[in-house]
């Protein structure tokens, strides 16, 4: 796979705790939400994050260290 240096490591990790963050601010907003529409996107900002997480998880993982 990719040869990444440590550091691009720590920053796609970070990255994945920042999406973790924002995923679950989104679904909570959700939860609390009354309009449809604003619930709806918020959902879909949500499942979006989650889309990101696992794709840098996935490199993370894959990835071989330089």
């Amino acid at each position: 796979m990719n040869n990444l240096t440590s550091r691009e490591l720590l920053y796609l990790e970070d990255m994945s705790k920042l999406f973790e963050s924002i995923s679950k601010t989104c679904d909570s907003a959700a939860s609390s939400a009354i309009d449809p529409q604003f619930k709806s996107l918020l959902q879909s900002m949500s499942n979006e994050h989650k889309q990101w997480i696992s794709a840098t998880a996935s490199i993370v993982n894959g990835a071989n260290l330089q």
